[in-house]
């Protein structure tokens, strides 16, 4: 009997070594769609373009003549997807234009296609 529990107790340790750890894709960040930035004007106040585009993750509190919206995704160690869209605002507090460019998921081989250059 002693030596089926020492045999039982060996195999699910043994078991349990060749398990995976499954993990989540993560992903952190505003998502920003090229529709959203489609709907931005210049001219519109902040809070306009707070309701298109959310809340940013960074409010810069030095500066209040840009918004950063960043994003991150990931699959166990890899990166799938990321981009940083940066919003400008004039002296005004006007929006004036924005920086950045959304990517694609990545292919294959690695290559990000761009969808619109920016403004």
């Amino acid at each position: 009997m002693f030596r089926f529990i020492i045999t039982a107790t060996l195999l699910a340790l043994l078991s349990a070594c060749t398990m995976q750890v499954y993990k989540l894709n993560v992903q952190q960040g505003n998502i920003v769609t090229q529709e959203m930035l489609d709907k931005l004007n210049p001219g519109m106040d902040k809070r306009q373009v707070a309701f298109i585009m959310g809340n940013p993750v960074l409010k810069d509190t030095f500066s209040t003549r840009h918004w950063d919206y960043l994003y991150r995704q990931e699959r166990r160690e890899t990166n799938i997807k990321q981009y940083h869209i940066r919003v400008h605002f004039d002296q005004a507090q006007k929006y004036s234009h924005f920086e950045g460019e959304l990517k694609k998921a990545a292919a294959k081989k690695g290559d990000d296609k761009k969808t619109k250059p920016s403004a």
